[in-house]
């Protein structure tokens, strides 16, 4: 059984001020950097990445997007806010692109 590798990688986010004083992250900035970084990574297609929109921009927050696959699979992505200026880290929280799952006997 092969072990799971945790892979992180810094990503830049767009933050973009919604109100007066609150902050919330460049989600739907961030998804298409996600998909071109899970596809380098994989050498899978990605067709999609789904981030929650809500996010506000506080070092240390986590949330996750889903990632859809070429093949219609998706899965986990865990997302960390690394500042207050809108960097993040991620790794897979589930099932990496492109693994093919085991058949049991």
């Amino acid at each position: 059984m092969a072990s799971r590798t945790v892979r992180l990688f810094a990503v830049a986010a767009l933050v973009v001020a919604a109100g007066a004083c609150s902050k919330k992250l460049d989600t739907e900035g961030l998804e298409p950097q996600l998909q071109d970084q899970i596809e380098a990574e994989t050498g899978s297609t990605i067709t999609g990445v789904d981030c929650p929109s809500d996010v506000e921009v506080e070092a240390g927050t986590t949330f996750e997007c889903t990632a859809t696959e070429e093949s219609g699979a998706t899965f986990t992505v865990e997302v960390v806010q690394t500042d207050d200026a809108g960097k993040v880290s991620w790794r897979f929280k589930s099932a990496q692109p492109g693994a093919t799952g085991a058949t049991g006997a």
